[in-house]
Protein backbone atom coordinates (compact mmCIF):
# COMPACT_ATOMS: atom_id res chain seq x y z
CA UNK A 1 0.00 0.00 0.00
CA UNK A 2 1.65 3.42 -1.24
CA UNK A 3 1.14 6.56 1.45
CA UNK A 4 1.43 10.12 1.19
CA UNK A 5 3.40 12.34 3.68
CA UNK A 6 2.06 15.85 3.56
CA UNK A 7 4.08 18.87 5.09
CA UNK A 8 1.07 21.67 5.53
CA UNK A 9 2.19 25.55 5.86
CA UNK A 10 -0.41 27.50 6.96
CA UNK A 11 -0.58 30.78 6.38
CA UNK A 12 0.13 33.68 9.40
CA UNK A 13 -3.03 35.42 8.97
CA UNK A 14 -4.84 32.13 10.11
CA UNK A 15 -7.49 33.35 12.79
CA UNK A 16 -8.26 29.61 13.82
CA UNK A 17 -6.62 26.25 14.15
CA UNK A 18 -6.88 23.12 15.25
CA UNK A 19 -5.33 22.34 18.69
CA UNK A 20 -2.06 19.94 17.67
CA UNK A 21 -2.07 22.42 14.39
CA UNK A 22 2.14 24.06 14.04
CA UNK A 23 3.65 25.92 11.97
CA UNK A 24 4.30 22.50 9.93
CA UNK A 25 2.49 19.77 10.18
CA UNK A 26 3.01 16.35 8.95
CA UNK A 27 -0.15 14.63 8.42
CA UNK A 28 -0.04 11.08 6.81
CA UNK A 29 -2.97 10.24 4.15
CA UNK A 30 -3.89 7.45 1.58
CA UNK A 31 -4.15 8.69 -2.12
CA UNK A 32 -6.69 6.89 -4.87
CA UNK A 33 -5.47 3.66 -6.16
CA UNK A 34 -4.20 4.51 -9.16
CA UNK A 35 -4.95 3.10 -12.82
CA UNK A 36 -2.13 0.48 -14.52
CA UNK A 37 0.53 2.36 -15.76
CA UNK A 38 0.54 1.39 -19.29
CA UNK A 39 3.81 -0.55 -21.44
CA UNK A 40 4.75 3.09 -22.76
CA UNK A 41 4.40 4.54 -19.12
CA UNK A 42 6.89 1.79 -17.71
CA UNK A 43 9.42 2.04 -20.53
CA UNK A 44 9.88 5.73 -20.26
CA UNK A 45 13.14 6.37 -18.71
CA UNK A 46 14.83 3.62 -21.49
CA UNK A 47 13.33 6.82 -23.98
CA UNK A 48 14.36 8.76 -21.89
CA UNK A 49 17.55 7.16 -22.11
CA UNK A 50 17.71 6.97 -26.18
CA UNK A 51 16.19 10.10 -26.86
CA UNK A 52 15.89 12.84 -23.52
CA UNK A 53 12.50 14.55 -23.07
CA UNK A 54 10.88 11.34 -24.46
CA UNK A 55 10.21 9.90 -20.99
CA UNK A 56 8.22 13.15 -19.83
CA UNK A 57 6.03 13.49 -22.94
CA UNK A 58 5.23 9.66 -22.45
CA UNK A 59 3.91 10.59 -19.39
CA UNK A 60 2.71 13.87 -19.54
CA UNK A 61 5.18 16.18 -18.28
CA UNK A 62 5.01 18.32 -21.51
CA UNK A 63 7.08 21.39 -20.78
CA UNK A 64 10.06 19.29 -19.22
CA UNK A 65 10.11 17.24 -22.07
CA UNK A 66 10.16 20.25 -24.87
CA UNK A 67 12.85 21.60 -22.56
CA UNK A 68 14.85 18.44 -22.58
CA UNK A 69 14.54 17.64 -26.25
CA UNK A 70 16.14 21.59 -26.86
CA UNK A 71 18.75 21.12 -24.39
CA UNK A 72 19.80 17.66 -26.19
CA UNK A 73 19.39 19.31 -29.86
CA UNK A 74 21.25 22.00 -29.48
CA UNK A 75 23.80 19.71 -27.70
CA UNK A 76 24.03 17.60 -30.94
CA UNK A 77 24.23 20.69 -33.40
CA UNK A 78 27.13 21.48 -31.38
CA UNK A 79 28.98 18.43 -31.35
CA UNK A 80 28.03 18.03 -34.83
CA UNK A 81 28.85 21.34 -35.96
CA UNK A 82 32.17 21.87 -33.97
CA UNK A 83 33.65 18.32 -35.34
CA UNK A 84 32.69 19.34 -38.85
CA UNK A 85 34.81 22.37 -38.50
CA UNK A 86 37.68 20.88 -36.64
CA UNK A 87 37.74 17.70 -39.84
CA UNK A 88 37.84 21.01 -42.13
CA UNK A 89 40.69 22.47 -40.29
CA UNK A 90 42.59 19.06 -39.74
CA UNK A 91 42.16 18.39 -43.65
CA UNK A 92 43.15 22.17 -44.43
CA UNK A 93 46.43 21.92 -42.10
CA UNK A 94 47.56 19.04 -43.85
CA UNK A 95 46.81 20.39 -47.32
CA UNK A 96 48.70 23.76 -46.10
CA UNK A 97 51.67 21.33 -45.19
CA UNK A 98 51.99 19.59 -48.56
CA UNK A 99 51.91 22.78 -50.20
CA UNK A 100 53.94 25.33 -48.66
CA UNK A 101 56.63 22.53 -46.73
CA UNK A 102 56.62 19.37 -49.47
CA UNK A 103 55.48 17.52 -47.09
CA UNK A 104 54.42 14.05 -47.50
CA UNK A 105 50.83 14.24 -48.42
CA UNK A 106 50.20 10.25 -47.10
CA UNK A 107 51.66 10.14 -44.10
CA UNK A 108 48.66 11.70 -41.09
CA UNK A 109 50.18 10.46 -38.51
CA UNK A 110 49.75 12.94 -35.38
CA UNK A 111 54.02 12.63 -34.96
CA UNK A 112 54.82 14.15 -37.92
CA UNK A 113 51.91 16.78 -38.09
CA UNK A 114 53.14 17.71 -34.62
CA UNK A 115 56.70 17.94 -35.76
CA UNK A 116 55.90 20.41 -38.37
CA UNK A 117 54.09 22.92 -35.41
CA UNK A 118 57.04 22.59 -33.50
CA UNK A 119 60.08 22.57 -36.08
CA UNK A 120 61.01 24.58 -39.30
CA UNK A 121 62.62 21.55 -41.02
CA UNK A 122 62.47 17.64 -40.66
CA UNK A 123 66.33 18.51 -40.50
CA UNK A 124 66.05 20.75 -37.62
CA UNK A 125 64.05 17.65 -36.09
CA UNK A 126 66.39 15.23 -36.70
CA UNK A 127 68.85 16.90 -35.07
CA UNK A 128 66.72 17.38 -31.72
CA UNK A 129 65.99 13.63 -32.51
CA UNK A 130 70.19 13.02 -32.81
CA UNK A 131 70.39 15.18 -29.30
CA UNK A 132 67.71 13.06 -27.54
CA UNK A 133 69.41 9.86 -28.21
CA UNK A 134 73.29 10.90 -27.06
CA UNK A 135 70.94 11.78 -23.75
CA UNK A 136 69.17 8.51 -23.15
CA UNK A 137 72.05 6.54 -24.54
CA UNK A 138 75.19 8.45 -23.70
CA UNK A 139 77.63 5.09 -23.72
CA UNK A 140 75.50 2.82 -26.48
CA UNK A 141 76.18 3.96 -29.68
CA UNK A 142 74.42 1.25 -31.31
CA UNK A 143 71.08 2.16 -28.87
CA UNK A 144 71.62 5.59 -30.65
CA UNK A 145 71.54 5.13 -34.53
CA UNK A 146 68.91 2.58 -33.78
CA UNK A 147 66.80 5.53 -32.01
CA UNK A 148 67.56 7.89 -34.73
CA UNK A 149 66.72 5.38 -37.17
CA UNK A 150 63.05 4.83 -36.08
CA UNK A 151 62.44 8.56 -34.96
CA UNK A 152 63.60 10.77 -37.77
CA UNK A 153 61.58 11.95 -40.72
CA UNK A 154 63.79 11.43 -43.76
CA UNK A 155 63.12 10.77 -47.55
CA UNK A 156 59.34 11.42 -48.71
CA UNK A 157 58.89 12.47 -45.13
CA UNK A 158 61.07 15.42 -45.58
CA UNK A 159 59.67 18.74 -44.87
CA UNK A 160 60.82 22.68 -44.81
CA UNK A 161 58.25 25.93 -44.61
CA UNK A 162 58.54 28.45 -47.13
CA UNK A 163 58.82 31.13 -44.40
CA UNK A 164 57.85 31.83 -40.75
CA UNK A 165 54.76 33.42 -41.74
CA UNK A 166 53.64 29.87 -43.49
CA UNK A 167 54.62 28.03 -40.60
CA UNK A 168 53.06 30.38 -38.13
CA UNK A 169 49.94 29.95 -39.89
CA UNK A 170 49.76 26.38 -40.08
CA UNK A 171 50.34 26.38 -36.16
CA UNK A 172 47.78 28.66 -35.67
CA UNK A 173 45.34 26.60 -38.10
CA UNK A 174 46.52 23.45 -35.91
CA UNK A 175 45.45 25.67 -32.59
CA UNK A 176 42.03 26.31 -33.95
CA UNK A 177 41.63 22.80 -34.75
CA UNK A 178 42.25 21.94 -31.28
CA UNK A 179 40.28 24.14 -29.93
CA UNK A 180 36.84 22.87 -32.13
CA UNK A 181 38.06 19.35 -30.91
CA UNK A 182 37.95 20.39 -27.36
CA UNK A 183 34.14 22.64 -27.83
CA UNK A 184 32.94 19.06 -29.27
CA UNK A 185 33.78 16.88 -27.04
CA UNK A 186 32.11 19.37 -24.57
CA UNK A 187 29.15 19.12 -26.30
CA UNK A 188 28.58 15.17 -26.45
CA UNK A 189 29.57 15.60 -22.78
CA UNK A 190 26.46 17.40 -22.64
CA UNK A 191 24.33 14.78 -24.94
CA UNK A 192 25.29 12.50 -22.18
CA UNK A 193 24.58 14.66 -18.85
CA UNK A 194 20.94 15.31 -20.64
CA UNK A 195 20.38 11.84 -21.09
CA UNK A 196 21.02 10.96 -17.56
CA UNK A 197 19.27 14.28 -16.21
CA UNK A 198 16.21 12.97 -17.98
CA UNK A 199 16.35 9.37 -16.86
CA UNK A 200 16.88 10.55 -13.25
CA UNK A 201 13.77 12.78 -13.84
CA UNK A 202 11.32 10.15 -15.00
CA UNK A 203 12.30 7.67 -12.45
CA UNK A 204 11.83 10.06 -9.76
CA UNK A 205 10.51 13.69 -10.29
CA UNK A 206 8.07 12.72 -13.69
CA UNK A 207 5.85 9.59 -12.08
CA UNK A 208 3.40 7.91 -13.92
CA UNK A 209 0.08 10.21 -13.16
CA UNK A 210 1.47 13.06 -11.03
CA UNK A 211 5.21 14.19 -9.78
CA UNK A 212 6.99 12.54 -6.29
CA UNK A 213 6.89 16.09 -5.55
CA UNK A 214 3.54 18.08 -5.57
CA UNK A 215 2.65 21.34 -3.98
CA UNK A 216 -1.08 21.36 -3.08
CA UNK A 217 -3.65 24.47 -1.84
CA UNK A 218 -5.58 24.00 1.68
CA UNK A 219 -8.48 26.43 2.08
CA UNK A 220 -9.68 24.12 5.39
CA UNK A 221 -6.72 25.70 6.64
CA UNK A 222 -5.38 28.95 5.08
CA UNK A 223 -1.96 27.43 3.75
CA UNK A 224 -0.28 24.62 0.94
CA UNK A 225 0.66 21.40 1.41
CA UNK A 226 4.01 20.37 -0.23
CA UNK A 227 3.31 16.37 -0.74
CA UNK A 228 6.14 13.61 -0.96
CA UNK A 229 4.50 10.15 -3.01
CA UNK A 230 6.87 6.66 -2.71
Amino acid sequence: MSFMIALIFVSADTTQMPDDAQDMVVAITEPSTPSPPSRAERLAPLASLVLPGTGELIRGYRLKGELFLWGDGLAIAGAAGFGWDAANKRNSSRSMAVIYADANPINRSRTYLGAMENYFSSDDYNVSVAREARSLYPDDLAAQQEYIASNSFRGDDFWMWGSDSLWTEFLNQRIRMRKAQQTSTAFLGLMLLTRVASVMDVAFFSTIGSSRLGIVPRFDIPGIQLTWRF
